[in-house]
């Protein structure tokens, strides 16, 4: 039986970050990580561009060389099968491998209905998270004209700006699309420039059902429309990767994530997880900063350097359309709030600050990132309102 000082399930972005940040101070610790992945962990958010772009070195987050030079024990295509959390080990391909210290980055894979998982479908049904979707979307997508993307959110969007080009359906079942980043004025300006790129948005609708038709699909709304097809894209919510864990140290919530505290810390003091399986207050980011932020939190906590995560609101960043979207902090609640506003539609620029007790609580940017960097500091701080008016020149 292997054993190591650190196990890290997971090779997505913050399980990759944890070994990096450690090595930074200790050059000793033993660390595993195991990944389900056939090849080295790549960046999840360029897998858009490589649908239309051959897979190159730039795909991967690290060369295999780095992990050799880190003396780093990469274990690709090593599912884990068992964790146990009482007797510090995990189980991978029949491998028994203990831990002093573990780590669940295992991140999360597409939500897909039942009704969208029959075997008749699957030839015709895709989701787009990792690698293996690449491979199979990247082949499908040479004989496909019509494509249907199911959800606005920002990998919807990104995966449609991909694939411009293709005849581009979007069904969202919100009112206007990316609601939880975005107020009214910048979802209709975006909506009304993705739709000049002659790519269709159907609102306040969902598939009710999908059936083989000719060689593509018929998809029926709930609104009754019928839609047809030669493939469909499901890009709307993820599940946590937490069936590993069966054990009676029970460290989930009722969301199926793991469930942490501000050191990104489970029940079990040398048990760890971060990244999009990690819930602080029952609540997780999905975003690629939070992935990196809180992987850099536990690298720290194992070193003995005790951080806590600060629960900053974190932007989230939109590059699609040849557009730039920046959202922080909350665009929804806005009662007792003081809004600075500016727009230049034929540039389509706009910018929306919210001000709450002289604090600024978040700012909207479209198609202006140098605020982005200027403002990010100002973020839940007190802050001049004439020093933000400046801002929106």
């Amino acid at each position: 039986m292997e054993k190591y000082d650190i196990v890290v399930i997971g090779g997505g972005p913050a399980g990759v970050t944890i070994p990096e940040q450690i090595r930074k101070e200790n050059k000793n610790m033993s660390v595993c990580i195991l990944s389900e992945e056939k090849v080295l962990p790549y960046y999840r958010l360029r897998l858009g561009y490589y649908l239309q772009n051959p897979i190159d070195e730039k795909f991967f987050l690290k060369s295999s060389e780095w992990y050799q030079i880190n003396n780093i024990k990469l274990m690709l295509n090593s599912k884990v099968e068992e964790c146990n959390l009482k007797e510090k080990f995990v189980v991978s391909r029949g491998q028994s491998i203990e831990w002093n210290y573990l780590i669940i980055a295992s991140g999360s894979k597409s939500y897909l209905p039942e009704h969208l998982q029959n075997k008749e479908l699957q030839n015709f049904v895709f989701t787009f998270r990792n690698y293996e979707d690449l491979l199979a979307l990247k082949k499908r997508l040479l004989q496909a004209g019509k494509v249907v993307i199911v959800g606005a959110g920002l990998l919807g969007l990104e995966l449609a700006s991909a694939l411009e080009g293709k005849e581009i359906t979007i069904i969202e079942l919100s009112e206007r699309i990316l609601p939880k980043q975005l107020d009214e004025v910048a979802s209709f300006l975006l909506g009304e420039h993705i739709v000049k790129k002659g790519i269709k948005i159907i609102l306040n609708n969902k598939i009710e059902n999908a059936e083989p038709f000719q060689s593509g699909l018929k998809i029926t709304l709930s609104s009754g429309q019928t839609i047809e097809c030669d493939i469909l894209i499901f890009s709307a919510g993820v599940v946590p990767n937490t069936e590993f864990i069966k054990s009676p140290e029970n460290i989930l919530n009722s969301k199926k994530g793991i469930e942490v505290n501000y050191k990104m810390q489970t029940k079990i003091s040398n048990v760890y997880a971060c990244g999009d399986v990690a819930h602080i207050d029952g609540q997780n980011p999905g975003t690629w900063t939070f992935a990196l932020e809180s992987a850099k939190i536990v690298a720290k906590n194992i070193l003995g350097f005790e951080t806590f995560y600060q629960n900053m609101p974190l932007p989230y960043f939109l590059k699609a359309f040849g557009l730039e979207i920046v959202s922080a902090g909350d665009m929804q609640n806005l009662q007792d709030a003081n809004i600075l506003e500016f727009l230049d539609k034929s540039k389509m620029i706009y910018k929306k600050f919210v001000v709450k007790n002289d604090k600024l609580t978040a700012y909207l940017l479209l198609n202006d990132t140098k605020t982005h960097l200027q403002l990010s500091k100002f973020l839940n701080s007190h802050v001049d309102i004439k020093l933000l008016e400046s801002f929106l020149k």
